[in-house]
Formats: structure tokens, C-alpha cells, sequence
């Protein structure tokens, strides 16, 4: 039965090798659009590289098949081989389940599950809001399908294993057998660490490549979500490259103000709006050289002023909330959003302009705004009137994540007519989310094309209603995106271009018109830039500076997926990656000097969110 037992623990191991190789070669194949320049050899070499991250996970999982055996030894003097096949049927789907889901989330993040794609799950109605319900059906379908057959090949190839005898061992036999099923148990060590050294095992073994989804095949990401959820606890993660007071010189160096800056409105309190357009990438953008998507915001550029050079401070919406209301850098490992007794202590842009005399402080979003804290955020921040989705008739919701933008445009043309001035509005547009669901004629086959498209004619007709209704003149119109998306071209979480985001400036209350700013600037900086055209004080606005206000070209930091950050500055990128612990992109002529102004931003961001 040692024999059988044997034979059993490595067939079940090289099931899973082979299970994990196989759902490999289907993430490649449904995820082909994101290969770009990467090579068929680079590809399949990813497959051997993969063997390490894959096995670490397969000893895992082995462990338990080996602990039953001791178990079964233990109590029953016996070995227990049926244990293992009932173990194993259940971890067999939930295993191909998780990574059907991952293959099928990669092809709209660009990036697998980790641990803050799991706090989607605290709104799952949410979630299932991104999937089309064929989606959903075929997710069903092909999982039951794949299931079956990943059952059927472990019945052929391990089930059936069984030991000669089921009779009780004598305890000679039981003794060697224990000895043997222990020993087993201390092997796996090998393939859990990954290595006889001293360092365990982490995801830097899969990052063999120039070529990024190379790498990100070689990623198991079942053994990557745990490893992320090892740290559980995000906010005890430490930024700390050099001596505090060598960060702070080189921070303070990089946001020094010239005390010099040209002014772009007229009047001292015209009223604001601010919209952040969902999704708006630059890449769909034709007046920043993007796709020709968008008309009405590019017939906008000649009544305004558009920034060209601004990137988003990170990926996700909730992310880009904090930069554009609070004028605040997010740290790579998780958003300050999620922790209210933090955010009270920010320096809010709406409570700056009501403490300036602004009036009739409103925020519009046609979504739920329990997600991600949106509810307490918002509300710290001083807003007087919040509308949300439960402020609309149901006719007027779609089918998946709320109002559509029509009717929240047509709410604030209704807000703005109301208010008095000075007043301040700020709307957060929806229906350019994932999953691109709109009510209008399809006029783009892709479905974020045709999404941002109904964006678009949404804001042109609001701008046209604007001027018919009296709005214009005395009005500042602040377009903002909240991050920028992979989009058609599958752009991957450590591109530059992936971060590239339009904000225009347009309105009668602007003093000059088809003007352009090149400037490197983030999204963060809109906060301090506008206060400072209103000479509104914002010195406690740490991470946000005056764009036109700012020496040299400019730069820009941001938060990249998987703890990793990145600095653009005039002609030079650099993507940094603090779990390899090394720079994983570095574009343009660098000086040292360079390498260390991320860190130190981030190290000084790191303390102060630290400190709130």
C-alpha cells in the first residue's frame, strides 16, 4: 500500500501541474489581445517559467491530501485514498472556476485577481453588474464543461490509484507507512518555498520578460491572490528608501512653485462645475491624439483650455475620487477612501470653496453611493446636496450600474438654473463604465468606444442646453477623467499611455479660449490649480500643485496595480516595482538622482498618510 500511496501523492501532484498549464493555455488564447510585440517563444517559455509558482500552489494543495492520510493513519490505522479523490473533486472546481474567472476579468483589467479585486465583492451586485447575462450563462456553461472533463482526467489519472488491501495495518506496517506519509509532508516544503535558500518563493520568479503578459502568464493567480492576502492588512505595508529628511529635501524640491503664474479666469467667484468623466482615457480623445470617439469634447477645445500632458493619479475610480476632490496622491497598496477616520482629516476642495463663499454645494452620481465609501467621503467633504440613483425614477436606470448620464446632465442643468451664485457642482458621470451598456444606436463596435461615444453626444447636448439656458457666462467648466482604461489597444497597468488623461477647462467665465498646456501634471493638480485662480489658499494641499504654477516640464506620480508606482517627468517614465524591488520600466535619459524622486514622493506620502 506504500507503493500505491506513492504512486498516488505524485500523480496528484503532476494533476495539478498539468490542470494549471492547461487553464494557462486558455488564458493565453482568450487573452491573445494583449500580447502586443511579446513572442510565440517568449510565450512558451513562460510555461516553464510558470512550473515554480505552479508547483508552490500544488504543494499547498497537496498538503491537505497528505493530512488526511495522517489523519486516516492516526484514527483508522489505514490508508484513506478515497479521501484524497473526495477532497480533491471539490478543490478540482473551485480551482477552475476561480481561474475561469480570473482568464475572463484579465481581458478587462489587463491584470489577474489580487486583493483589491476582492473588496468588489463587499458589492457584488456590483460585479455581476459588468457581466451581460450571456456572459454569465456561457461562464456557467463552459465552467460546468471544463469541470467535468477536469473530474473525468483526475478519475483516469489519480482516482484510480487505490491501494490492494483495505484491511488494517499491523503496526510494523502502520509505523513504516506513517514514517513514509510524514516524510512525504516535509518534501513539499520544496516546491512551497520554491528553493533550498534561505527566501521563499514570491512573484518576481515570474517577471523573466521584457514582454509583460509573458510574465503575467507565468503568474499563477491562485497562488498570487494568496500571497497578496498574506498581507492582509495593507496599511502596514512601509514605503522607506532613505532617511526621512533626505525624502523630505527631494519632495519639496519636486513641488517648489515657481511664484509666478498667468491667469485664466475672469472675476474673482465664477461659478464651478466639475464633471469627472468615467473612463475618458486619452486614448479616446481625438484632440490628444487618440481614437475620433469623442466630437462634442473636441468642439469644446476651442472654447477652452485643454491640458495635454495630465495623467490620473492610479487605476480605479474610487482612486481618482480622492485626486480630483481632495487634491491627494493614493499610496500603491490601497486607498485612503476605505478608512473614514482618515479622509475626515483631508483638505477638500468643496469645504475650501465653501469656506471662500461658494453656496448650493452639490454632488451628482447616478450610482450607488455606498460603493467603495463613496457615502462617507463625499459627505466629508462638504457637500450639501448628494443625488445619487435613489433621486430618479427606476425608468430612468439601466440594467446595470444606474441612471444614465441623459438624465444626470439634465438633473444638473436643472441644479445650476436654482442655484445662487457663486455655486459649486460636481458630477461624477456613470454610463461610461464597464460594462459599456448605453442607450443609444450603436455607432462603434467596440463597446467602450460606443460607451464613451454616448458620453460625449450626453455632454454635448448638456454644454448646447448650458448656453441656451444662460449658464454659460458666468460659469467655469472643469472636464476631468477619473482614470484612464485598457481599452481596444489593451494597454497594460505599467504603461504610461495607460494613465494618460484629458481635463479641459471651457466656459464663459474663462478669459482666454483655444489655448494649450503641455505641462506634465496629475490629476491632483487640478484641485490646487484651480484654488489658485480663485486665490483660494490651499497650503495644506501637499500632493497637488498649481500646474501653471510649476517649474521645468512637470511631472506626474501615480499608483500602479500590484504595489508598484510611477513618475512621468517631461520626456523621462520610470514604473517601479516595490514587491520585485526593482524598476520594471525606465524610459528617457535618467540621471541617479531621478531613480530616487518616486521613492522619496512616495515615501513622504507613505508617512503622511500614515499619520491621518
Amino acid at each position: 500500500m506504500i507503493k500505491q500511496y506513492i504512486q498516488k501523492y505524485f500523480r496528484l501532484f503532476f494533476f495539478w501541474i498539468l490542470l494549471f498549464s492547461v487553464l494557462k493555455v486558455l488564458f493565453v488564447l482568450f487573452n491573445a489581445s494583449y500580447m502586443h510585440d511579446a513572442t510565440v517563444g517568449s510565450i512558451l517559455k513562460s510555461f516553464m517559467v510558470a512550473v515554480r509558482l505552479d508547483s508552490s500552489f500544488a504543494g499547498y494543495l497537496m498538503v491537505l491530501a497528505v493530512l488526511t492520510q495522517l489523519v486516516a493513519l492516526l484514527v483508522t490505522r489505514k490508508f484513506c485514498f478515497r479521501c484524497i479523490d473526495y477532497l480533491s473533486y471539490p478543490l478540482i472546481g473551485l480551482m477552475i472556476i476561480f481561474l475561469l474567472a480570473d482568464i475572463n476579468l484579465f481581458s478587462y483589467w489587463g491584470r489577474h485577481i489580487d486583493l483589491e479585486a476582492l473588496s468588489f465583492l463587499r458589492t457584488p451586485h456590483l460585479v455581476m453588474a459588468n457581466l451581460k447575462w450571456y456572459e454569465a450563462v456561457l461562464f456557467v456553461l463552459i465552467s460546468i464543461g471544463i469541470v467535468a472533463a477536469g473530474i473525468k482526467a483526475y478519475n483516469r489519472m489519480v482516482a484510480s490509484v487505490l491501494p490492494v488491501s483495505s484491511q488494517r495495518l499491523s503496526m510494523r506496517q502502520w509505523a513504516v507507512s506513517f514514517l513514509v506519509v510524514l516524510f512525504s509532508a516535509a518534501l513539499l516544503i520544496i516546491p512551497i518555498r520554491g528553493s533550498f535558500g534561505v527566501a521563499p518563493i514570491n512573484t518576481g520568479v515570474a517577471y523573466f520578460s521584457s514582454h509583460r503578459f509573458a510574465n503575467q502568464t507565468a503568474i499563477n493567480p491562485a497562488w498570487n491572490l494568496a500571497y497578496s492576502m498574506k498581507k492582509m492588512d495593507a496599511t502596514k505595508i512601509a514605503y522607506h528608501f532613505m532617511p526621512d529628511e533626505k525624502a523630505e529635501v527631494i519632495f519639496k524640491d519636486m513641488m517648489k512653485p515657481a511664484g509666478d503664474y498667468p491667469r485664466l479666469i475672469k472675476g474673482e467667484r465664477p461659478n464651478v462645475v466639475v464633471i469627472l468623466l468615467e473612463s475618458f482615457a486619452a486614448h479616446v480623445i481625438g484632440s490628444l491624439g487618440g481614437a475620433d470617439v469623442t466630437p462634442n469634447f473636441n468642439d469644446l477645445v476651442s472654447q477652452g483650455v485643454l491640458f495635454n500632458n495630465i495623467y490620473a493619479a492610479a487605476n480605479r475610480s474610487d482612486k481618482g475620487l480622492v485626486a480630483a476632490m481632495a487634491g491627494y496622491q493614493v499610496l500603491p497598496s490601497y486607498s485612503i477612501i476605505r478608512f473614514p477616520e482618515k479622509t475626515a482629516s483631508l483638505p477638500f476642495l468643496p469645504a475650501k470653496l465653501k469656506q471662500a463663499g461658494y453656496k448650493e454645494l452639490s454632488y451628482l452620481y447616478g450610482g450607488d453611493i455606498k460603493f467603495k465609501n463613496m457615502n462617507s467621503f463625499v459627505k466629508q467633504a462638504g457637500f450639501e446636496e448628494v443625488i445619487t440613483i435613489d433621486d430618479f425614477p427606476a425608468a430612468y436606470q439601466g440594467e446595470k450600474w444606474g441612471v444614465h448620464d441623459e438624465y444626470v446632465f439634465d438633473r444638473l442643468l436643472d441644479e445650476m438654473a436654482e442655484s445662487a451664485s457663486p455655486y459649486f457642482k460636481f458630477f461624477f458621470t456613470l454610463s461610461s463604465h464597464e460594462p459599456f451598456v448605453v442607450p443609444m444606436e450603436r455607432k462603434f463596435d467596440n463597446d467602450y468606444h460606443n460607451s464613451v461615444a454616448y458620453t460625449d453626444a450626453c455632454l454635448g447636448a448638456f454644454f448646447d442646453a448650458v448656453k441656451e439656458r444662460g449658464l454659460w457666462d458666468n460659469t467655469l467648466f472643469v472636464l476631468l477623467a477619473d482614470h484612464g482604461v485598457p481599452g481596444p489597444e489593451k494597454l497594460s497597468g505599467d504603461e504610461q499611455a495607460y494613465y494618460h488623461i484629458p481635463m479641459l477647462w471651457t466656459g464663459g467665465a474663462l478669459a482666454v479660449q483655444d489655448t494649450l498646456i503641455d505641462k506634465v501634471g496629475s490629476q491632483t493638480d487640478m484641485a490646487m490649480t484651480l484654488l489658485s485662480q480663485l486665490n483660494i489658499e490651499a497650503g495644506d494641499m501637499l500632493f497637488s500643485k498649481n500646474i501653471l504654477d510649476q517649474q521645468g516640464s512637470g511631472f506626474a506620480f501615480f499608483a500602479l496595480p500590484g504595489n508598484g508606482m510611477a513618475l512621468v517627468e517631461g520626456d523621462k517614465y520610470q514604473a517601479y516595482s516595490n514587491g520585485l524591488k526593482r524598476f520594471i520600466k525606465m524610459e528617457g535619459v535618467h540621471t541617479p538622482a531621478d531613480s530616487l524622486k518616486a521613492k522619496a514622493y512616495l515615501q513622504v506620502l507613505y508617512k503622511d498618510s500614515k499619520n491621518r
